[in-house]
């Protein structure tokens, strides 16, 4: 990326940021000169509504080259930020996503991790890429949209294809849909339709995003845990014995 080039921060958010979100952007705003304006909107319910929202307004309000679009569920360091816009070229590399992790419920203890970049299978179906090289740039056929990185000139090709009669200039990027029988998300679909458009996409392996999830603590979680290692409790008679010899300690000291 051209040094004098200018980048805007788009966010999603209902309303609130993470603490450790909100200090990376500080952190990135204060030691990188590349950075144009912030887009912050809130919403909550389709996702898809408010992507398309910010890149309209990154389009219409402002004159920087690229849009980073992250999540505030995500922690981007300064590092990661310089290896991100590294990677990216208008020509030859437009769109580049970080990794972002994400978890997906299985009928398992644990949420299964899956990385959102994804590859085209002999199938046709997408995978999500478990095994890639490290500290590398590779070519992807999907990512999701919890940090990626894209060009201007990507949202005004995908403008001037517009289905004029349903999208128009303000729903044209994101959309939530079945396609073949299976819900497509908002990040699958514009993939789709980029590659449909001629476009390459990238990922930095490098560039590795913690994510923070919630999930409910199970007691089959307790149980899977034991397999593992000893458990953490004493017997009763250590417990016992453990207390007395507080006591007395306290004793002493009066």
């Amino acid at each position: 990326m051209d040094l004098r080039e200018k980048i805007t921060i788009g966010v999603c958010s209902p309303g609130q940021w993470h603490a450790m979100f909100a200090t990376s952007i500080i952190d990135i705003a204060r030691s990188q000169s590349q950075l144009g304006q912030l887009i912050s909107l809130e919403g909550s319910g389709v996702i898809s509504r408010l992507r398309n929202q910010v890149v309209a307004t990154f389009l219409e309000k402002t004159t920087d080259d690229w849009l980073l679009q992250i999540d505030t569920d995500q922690i981007i360091t300064v590092e990661n930020f310089k290896k991100l816009i590294a990677a990216a070229d208008k020509d030859e590399r437009p769109i580049v996503s970080g990794i972002v992790h994400a978890a997906w419920d299985t009928q398992n203890v644990y949420p299964e991790p899956v990385p959102c970049v994804f590859k085209i299978g002999e199938d046709t179906g997408l995978y999500a890429m478990h095994e890639y090289p490290e500290e590398s740039i590779v070519e992807i056929d999907a990512a999701g949209t919890g940090c990626i990185l894209i060009h201007r000139s990507v949202f005004e090709k995908m403008r001037e294809h517009q289905d004029k009669t349903n999208e128009g200039d303000l729903w044209c990027f994101y959309r939530d849909m079945p396609i073949n029988q299976s819900w497509v998300g908002e990040d699958i679909f514009f993939s789709i339709r980029v590659k449909a458009m001629g476009y390459k996409m990238y990922a930095h392996t490098g560039v590795q995003l913690p994510h923070k999830r919630s999930y409910w603590l199970t007691r089959e979680h307790h149980q899977d845990y034991a397999k593992y290692g000893k458990p953490r409790h004493q017997s009763a008679q250590q417990d016992l014995e453990m207390a007395k010899e507080i006591s007395l300690g306290i004793k002493e000291i009066k």
